[in-house]
């Protein structure tokens, strides 16, 4: 399930950082905690399990403004304000609405921005061909060795022929962690319509690669929803794998 936040600066001027998922993040499981408290930290300090890796099967967008503009230090809003959230946990859903209503107000670096409305979006028809356009970079990686032995993460990009397997795998461990049965065994295939976009943002600290993409993903429809719904790739609960479904466009045919 997915929904709108609606929302205004309390004042007129409302600056952000460059890097701001930490702050939704946090905002996100304070809304939580106010809704249903108990679930609230049974995901912040456990969270669904699949073999040993926690999912938290929630996802979120940045913020879209109407008005924004880059500023020496951040990012400037003007105007209304929208944001997304999304998960496919009616418990996540239920008590993060309930906590916004009761709060009315999201605060982000010292400052407020009120919220006006929260909507929930209807939900399109999950096929086994589907085109997604993201709304926050995908993240794909896998662990290497460096030349001094040491483990490291290597973020992968949407044209290595790794990306789809790490992609699919990623999307079968949350299905059983959300829901606790396996998948069905049919694959995903990635096309990828227009060259992929590299993003690196810093979280935490921590310097994250990710991908703005446009593409069609076919195969089982279940690995399809669940990754419209809790986030496409790794990273999800810090903002990464948001995407929106769009129509696929039909093949250009030739004139006789």
């Amino acid at each position: 399930m997915r929904f709108k936040i609606s929302l205004h600066p309390e004042k007129a001027r409302f600056e952000l950082p460059y890097n701001y998922n930490y702050p939704l993040a946090s905002a996100i499981y304070s809304f939580l905690g106010r809704g249903d408290a108990s679930f609230s930290d049974f995901l912040h300090d456990e969270g669904f399990y699949d073999d040993g890796k926690a999912f938290k099967l929630f996802t979120f967008s940045p913020l879209f403004c109407s008005q924004r503009k880059a500023v020496k230090n951040g990012l400037l809003l003007q105007g209304q304000v929208h944001w997304f959230i999304s998960s496919p946990r009616e418990e996540f859903v239920s008590g993060l609405a309930q906590g916004v209503l009761q709060q009315g107000f999201l605060s982000l670096v010292h400052q407020r921005l009120i919220v006006e409305q929260v909507e929930v979006l209807s939900q399109p028809s999950f096929e086994s061909r589907m085109s997604f356009r993201t709304l926050s970079p995908i993240v794909i990686s896998t662990g290497e060795l460096n030349s001094n032995g040491k483990f490291h993460k290597k973020y992968l990009s949407p044209e290595e022929p790794e990306f789809t397997r790490v992609f699919e795998t990623n999307l079968r461990r949350k299905h059983k962690a959300c829901y606790g049965e396996e998948p069905s065994t049919e694959r995903i295939s990635l096309e990828l319509l227009r060259t992929p976009q590299s993003k690196l943002l810093d979280y935490k600290g921590t310097k994250v690669r990710g991908w703005f993409m446009h593409f069609i993903a076919e195969g089982s429809p279940a690995l399809i929803r669940i990754g419209y719904e809790a986030g496409f790739g790794e990273e999800n609960s810090a903002g990464f794998g948001m995407v929106e479904a769009c129509p696929i466009s039909p093949p250009l045919t030739g004139g006789d």
